[in-house]
């Protein structure tokens, strides 16, 4: 990302960009529910870091300033469309889900690099079973291989996210949950 007092520039804004606005955009659908107005929402959001850039140098953690920032406006969006919802009570009952959210949003952000820089093969095997939840044996006819050897792959693959993902406990954790469920 960018160091606390330099400036954001459009290099770094577009790595900022794509790599905190799918997360964001994830984030801010648990609030409102409806795809456009979190893409809306969002983007109100990054455009707003690109116009204030030179005045929020001194962010320290830019990445919690964005989620708070989502969170904001997701809050404004519900309260000035739908009158009903308190602000106060979704405020309180939803600080564990909010940091919750956030938590499987990174979890699942670092888990996703690392299973890009697993070998081909093993990589293809891992996201058609565990990611699009395939078979076995329909991943072994796709890929024109056995079903053992899909196997073997897909248990080399977890072998080598968890030696990857050893300094980050909380990932491997939610690995195994993953695989648990078979739920991506």
């Amino acid at each position: 990302m960018i160091a606390e007092n330099t400036e954001i520039t459009a290099k770094s804004f577009r790595e900022i960009y794509y790599s905190l606005y799918p997360r964001l955009l994830s984030f801010g659908l648990k609030y409102v529910k409806d795809q456009f107005v979190a893409e809306e929402v969002v983007e109100e959001c990054m455009m707003y870091l690109w116009e204030k850039r030179k005045e929020l140098q001194d962010i320290k953690d830019l990445k919690s300033y964005l989620y708070t920032m989502v969170k904001n406006r997701c809050y404004a969006f519900l309260r000035n469309n739908y009158k009903e919802i308190s602000l106060e009570t979704v405020n309180y009952e939803s600080i564990s889900q909010e940091e919750q959210f956030i938590i499987e949003e990174e979890a699942h952000a670092i888990l996703m690099k690392a299973v890009e820089e697993l070998p081909e093969k093993c990589k293809k095997v891992f996201k058609m079973s565990c990611i699009d939840g395939m078979k076995y044996k329909d991943i072994a006819i796709e890929m024109d291989i056995t079903v053992n050897t899909v196997k073997s792959q897909r248990s080399r693959a977890i072998e080598l996210l968890k030696r990857s993902l050893k300094d980050q406990p909380f990932v491997v954790v939610y690995l195994s949950i993953l695989l648990k469920s078979q739920f991506f």
